[in-house]
């Protein structure tokens, strides 16, 4: 008996040990903490305080809206500490505009990636779940739908399935975010130009192998009617110019799981080359690309530090290659945002208070591995013709209002880019 209290009296001293060393010394420490808490009544108006936009005298020709979805201010502050330090230099710090968005939705102080991205492809402040519908049920207008009027070629691409809420709220119309069979069939109908990301089963049936619950096999029609890619390596040959839509499905659902799923930065270039050439030999009026890097807010759902940091490097790349086109040209508008954040992350002192540390202390603040969204502002950055409009703080609404006179939407003929 006393050989077995000495060996639980040594397990015990060395766990405890252990544990003292590990929270003391270690590098990197994520936790989520106990936190206090308190429900706050307020009155909730909801009329909007719209920002007074600026005349834009020299028009953008392009547009590339880039979002991180649920990047908050502290994903890109951990983000520049874990590459290189609180003074390393990331894609974020070279905009010399920059803001903070509001990303409430009509009814709710905490908004879902539907209501915030239909806000900003719209302008149309909406219900969660809500997509590109405005609250009372009807189908608002987005970006890519005016811009398809006035000749210009648009493109869609996500790392998560196109379906999803942000990508969907650029093309497709319905109340719920989670009627996936219509959501695919109105982005196979829309006017995008170029389709790239996953969710291949939504536009196949459950009989094939598919999700879609109806018997329409959209990914025979792709490859029967239009140019479809079926892989990283299909990126490569890009045409001259742009004869027919281009879908790219490169997953079941997500992309990432296999190595054979495409970067968001590889998927960018291809659909930033092959617009740019078809505004070129197709007398087209311009181009407009949304891109999203979709998982920075699954790996902040599910509490993954490590995951994070990894989907905000992919996402820093593609912010530094659309930055870097359009500088190299100087009719482009670079715009970088998110719809909300994700997960309450902070940065917090560690326990070697009052003393250098080079430890980080990173601390999830909604739930244990299965965050959620909170209502804290989001950053926005700008770069190109119209970025004045996206400095000090914008109501989401406010992003698709300072892009549209950016390009000058009103302003443009209608005609159609064939």
């Amino acid at each position: 008996m006393k050989t077995f209290f000495k060996y639980l009296l040594t397990i015990v001293l060395s766990a405890l040990a252990t544990f003292i060393f590990i929270n003391q010394y270690a590098p990197l420490l994520i936790s989520v903490p106990d936190k206090d808490m308190e429900l706050v009544d307020f009155d909730f108006n909801q009329t909007i305080n719209q920002k007074k936009i600026v005349s834009v005298p020299s028009k953008a020709k392009n547009i590339i809206f880039l979002i991180g979805d649920g990047m908050g201010s502290n994903h890109i502050a951990a983000y520049r500490v874990i590459k290189g330090g609180p003074n390393f230099v990331t894609a974020f710090d070279r905009f010399s505009t920059s803001g903070l968005v509001k990303t409430h939705a009509v009814d709710s102080l905490v908004t879902d990636s539907a209501a915030s991205a239909t806000a900003f492809s719209s302008g149309v402040k909406t219900k969660n779940r809500y997509i590109g519908k405005a609250p009372d049920g009807s189908s608002v207008r987005n970006i890519t739908e005016l811009l398809f009027d006035r000749g210009y070629i648009s493109s869609l691409i996500a790392t998560s399935e196109i379906t999803h809420a942000t990508p969907a709220s650029f093309a497709a119309h319905n109340i719920s975010r989670y009627n996936t069979d219509e959501i695919a069939s109105d982005i196979f109908n829309s006017n995008i130009h170029i389709v790239l990301g996953g969710g291949k089963g939504f536009f196949m049936p459950e009989t094939l192998g598919g999700l879609r619950k109806d018997d329409t096999n959209f990914v025979q029609r792709m490859i029967d009617e239009y140019i479809f890619l079926n892989s990283a390596d299909d990126l490569e040959n890009i045409p001259d110019s742009l004869d027919s839509k281009v879908f790219g499905l490169f997953a079941q659902e997500e992309l990432g799981l296999v190595d054979s799923d495409p970067s968001l930065l590889e998927m960018l270039d291809y659909a930033y080359q092959l617009s740019d050439q078809t505004v070129q030999n197709q007398n087209c009026k311009g181009f407009f690309i949304m891109a999203e890097g979709s998982q920075i807010d699954w790996r902040s759902h599910d509490n993954d530090f490590i995951g994070m940091i990894a989907q905000m490097d992919e996402f820093n790349a593609t912010v530094n290659a659309a930055l870097d086109y359009a500088q190299s040209r100087e009719d482009t508008l670079v715009v970088v945002t998110a719809d909300h954040e994700t997960g309450g992350l902070l940065i917090e002192q560690d326990n070697q208070r009052y003393r250098a540390s080079k430890n980080i202390k990173a601390t999830w603040n909604t739930a244990v591995g299965r965050g959620s969204h909170t209502g804290a502002m989001v950053p926005i950055f700008a770069y190109g013709p119209g970025a004045e409009n996206f400095s000090g703080i914008l109501d989401n609404t406010d992003v698709f209002y300072a892009m549209s006179e950016a390009i000058g939407i009103s302003e443009l003929e209608l005609t159609v880019c064939k």
